[in-house]
């Protein structure tokens, strides 16, 4: 193979890799904005499923009329099922922490502390202070 066909070759192969490598970037970033994001409320989850039955389902005025309580109904039991979600969660939390500090020493205890202090400021900043959070 000559000088110039090897150039060729490390060019192509060059540019495959930095396909693949950008196309792999697209793909997690797109991936990582889905599931990163906070999770959507009821309110927005009914509002895209009124926008989705309405333009797949070709509704009519009377039926999404008849949808609409139906959706908010299935709306508020979400938040409800979400509530309970979120303080069984947090009870099983607190219970596991209280567990482990009957296992720790004064000193692990003290830093044990500054970790549950952490981790109730990173909760506080991520979703709010409206959280169910201790």
């Amino acid at each position: 193979m000559n000088l110039v066909g090897k150039w060729k070759l490390g060019l192509y192969v060059l540019a495959i890799f930095l396909a693949g490598g950008g196309s792999g970037a697209l793909i997690t970033w797109q991936v990582g904005q889905r599931i990163a994001g906070t999770p959507l409320t009821p309110e927005e989850i009914g509002t895209r499923l009124r926008a989705r039955f309405k333009s797949r389902l070709d509704l009519t005025a009377d039926q999404v009329q008849k949808i609409d309580p139906i959706i908010e109904q299935a709306m508020r039991q979400v938040e409800v099922i979400r509530k309970d979600t979120a303080n069984r969660v947090f009870a099983n939390v607190s219970h596991l922490h209280e567990q482990v500090v009957i296992v720790l020493t004064p000193e692990q205890k003290a830093k044990f502390e500054v970790l549950e202090h952490e981790r109730h400021d990173y909760l506080r900043k991520k979703y709010g202070p409206a959280t169910n959070a201790p």
